[in-house]
């Protein structure tokens, strides 16, 4: 019996990523080529017709799987569909009080949020349902329908519809949408009570202009790469990466595309998690730097953190309640503009100043040949020699070090009065330090203290700078994956299917109906069973839990629940499973303050993929040499002869004494001096600090 093989396809701002495993041996093929950022099925095509090169059957792929930042990018770009808001009479203007918060209380002149949603295409409509569910007032139908004919006139593609305690009694959304298909049958609807069933109008109202705001974007994109794949034989079944790192359905995908925010960047969070489990660690950074941005992650007791307070487009990077709340759960990521394509430049200061902006694939760095001529991350470890033009992909896209030298020439080491080495080694210093100094913000904000804890480094400039993040963090060791400049891709691969459901139902822990509790439950478990059904998964795991906050306070965290049936007698249980949950994410607990349930959530997840791919075989053709010797500039060092490795060529239990690099097909692996490298059973390099090791040592003993 022929088993279908499966692709995963991660569209960066950079590069698109594909991870192809071979349904019979489970091999897996990797390819890696420039995204076309207007349109970037070009990109998928490419690397789908390079596989089909190497002998796959376009035909035989079962099973497609796909990470994209297209959601992200249309929300920051501000790109997205004109979307007509229909809330409640009095609530218009939700969209632009928000909270009414500061984030910045020292500032006269900050800047809040530009609204996905002008004030001119809002619109308010009589009706009105109480706290507790019940009907105040009914909806005007007369009036809904006077408004849906205004909001098309005045040209809208996409209606957001939110009305006051929907997530209790959603009737009146679904009359609303009922008066909106009539009128305009096609147009896409979104419904808070479906969006984001929480309570706190902002969020839900936010929540629901967003998935209203790329719904169109999305639809588009999905028809069109299902039609190619199509074109070229490919029948499989298409998923979609959520942000919480599952995958759904093409339908759920189209209905709920908010749900694809973070959509590439949690596989990565993903499959990192993965390989650290299979060396046995359970708490570790995984550390993700690619052509256009680096992401930072904290893996705790094998999972990664999530995110429910995850907000997108920020005024002020890092800085909490200056962007629009996204609402949905999403791996707890740190993003940055700091990738190989980061551009570096002097400011008006003389300073030195890398990143966000970045030259993305077009042009690309100066070295790629494409018309850049900005300095980049890339073309500073070119010239440093860490990256060797000849051997980038494998050989397949030939680099021009002579272009990436007159780009730091001319943009850094010029106007600072220095040698080009000596700029390039400050752009990777600064690059390093900036990413470092985020990670440690990040950490800090999360209550983890990352010394001790190991670092999985990937993607195609991860492991370049990885080790400077480390030493920097005080983190004890580095693991590279093998195919770390892919690995992404393979995250898509070893997500199961999963999907999240949930709903605010307010009460004091003591006061808690118990049987309308378990009422609430079951119907969430009975929609997730349901959705996943839909997609085949007969037996779903699900797990339960409530988001608790201490009486009075404004935020919550997630509290796990013992079973899918709450008892009177496990209240308490119940209580010190908060409080200790809550000790864990602030330092301190409160359990002599009573407790309040706000919303109840079901995840209901399919199993993974059987192969984790991890302990799989890999296709790649070699090239290059095992063992050569060759100048790099190491930052902290200085010029040094540094012996090269072809990956392929290391067999497990190879020790490397740095400084030595390995070269990858999608990345390099850069082992300091005083450092050392140890190839385990898996094809991981890790590398830890060897502080006896003498500078000018280099062997590798296999």
């Amino acid at each position: 019996m022929n088993r279908p093989h499966r692709l995963g396809i991660d569209v960066g701002g950079t590069f698109t990523d594909l991870a192809l495993a071979h349904g019979e041996t489970g091999e897996v093929m990797s390819e890696k080529v420039l995204t076309s950022p207007l349109e970037p099925w070009i990109g998928i095509r490419q690397g789908i017709l390079q596989l089909s090169a190497r002998g796959v059957d376009v035909a035989s792929i079962g099973t497609v799987v796909h990470g994209t930042t297209l959601v992200i990018n249309a929300l920051i770009e501000r790109r997205g569909a004109r979307v007509g808001l229909i809330t409640t009479r009095g609530f218009r203007d939700i969209l632009y009080f928000g909270r009414e918060l500061r984030y910045d209380i020292y500032d006269p002149d900050m800047t809040l949020p530009e609204p996905l949603v002008p004030r001119h295409l809002r619109r308010e409509v009589t009706e009105r349902v109480s706290g507790d569910g019940s009907t105040i007032e009914p909806l005007d139908h007369q009036e809904a329908t006077e408004v849906v004919a205004e909001l098309l006139a005045a040209g809208v593609e996409s209606f957001a519809v939110c009305f006051l305690h929907s997530y209790l009694r959603p009737d009146h959304e679904l009359a609303m949408r009922e008066l909106i298909e009539q009128a305009a049958p096609g147009s896409p609807v979104s419904l808070s009570h479906e969006v984001l069933p929480q309570i706190r109008e902002y969020e839900r109202c936010s929540a629901t202009a967003i998935n209203a705001y790329v719904q169109p974007l999305v639809g588009r994109y999905l028809t069109q790469l299902q039609a190619g794949l199509e074109e070229m034989g490919c029948s499989a079944t298409l998923y979609l990466m959520t942000s919480s790192g599952g995958t759904m359905t093409v339908d759920t995908a189209l209905a709920f595309p908010i749900q694809m925010a973070e959509s590439g960047p949690a596989a990565g969070a993903l499959i990192a998690s993965k390989v650290a489990a299979t060396a046995q660690l359970k708490d570790i950074v995984a550390f993700d730097m690619g052509g256009t941005t680096a992401k930072s992650c904290l893996i705790r007791g094998g999972r990664p953190l999530i995110n429910k307070n995850y907000e997108v487009a920020r005024i002020r990077r890092y800085v909490k309640g200056s962007g629009l709340p996204v609402g949905i759960p999403v791996v707890d990521l740190l993003e940055i503009g700091a990738g190989g394509g980061s551009v570096a430049e002097v400011d008006a200061m003389g300073l030195l100043r890398v990143g966000p902006r970045s030259v993305g694939a077009d042009p690309g760095p100066a070295c790629y040949c494409r018309g850049g001529t900005e300095a980049t991350v890339t073309d500073a470890n070119v010239v440093l020699g860490l990256i060797r033009p000849e051997a980038f992909l494998g050989g397949s896209m030939l680099l021009d070090k002579d272009a990436a030298l007159k780009a730091v020439a001319d943009n850094v080491a010029k106007p600072l009065g220095m040698e080009v080495e000596e700029a390039a080694v400050a752009i990777h210093r600064v690059v390093t330090e900036n990413m470092a100094e985020a990670a440690r913000v990040h950490a800090v904000e999360m209550n983890v203290d990352v010394r001790g804890m190991g670092m999985v480094a990937f993607g195609g400039a991860g492991p370049i700078h990885a080790p400077g993040i480390a030493q920097r963090l005080d983190v004890p060791f580095v693991l590279c994956p093998r195919e770390a400049g892919v690995l992404s891709a393979w995250g898509l691969l070893s997500a199961p299917m999963a999907f999240e459901f949930v709903r605010s139902w307010a009460r004091d822990l003591w006061d808690l109906d118990i049987d309308q509790v378990n009422q609430l439950l079951g119907k969430l478990r009975h929609d997730a069973e349901t959705l996943l059904g839909k997609a085949g998964v007969t037996s779903p795991h699900l797990e339960y839990s409530v988001d608790m906050c201490y009486s009075g306070q404004r935020y919550e965290v997630t509290t796990s629940l013992a079973s899918s049936v709450l008892t009177a007698d496990g209240l308490q249980g119940l209580k010190e499973v908060f409080d200790t949950t809550y000790e864990a994410a602030y330092g301190r607990r409160l359990d002599q303050l009573p407790a309040r349930c706000m919303t109840w959530r079901v995840l209901a997840s399919g199993p993974a993929p059987n192969s984790l791919l991890l302990d799989r075989p890999t296709s790649r053709p070699r090239t290059g040499s095992s063992s050569v010797t060759r100048s790099v500039i190491f930052p902290d060092h200085g010029a040094m002869a540094c012996a090269i490795y072809e990956g392929r060529s290391l067999q497990p239990g190879t020790r490397l004494i740095g400084p030595a690099v390995i070269e990858e097909f999608a990345t390099t692996i850069v082992i300091p001096p005083g450092s050392e490298a140890a190839m385990d059973a898996w094809g991981n390099a890790v590398i830890t600090p060897r502080v006896t090791a003498s500078p000018g040592e280099r062997r590798a003993a296999g």
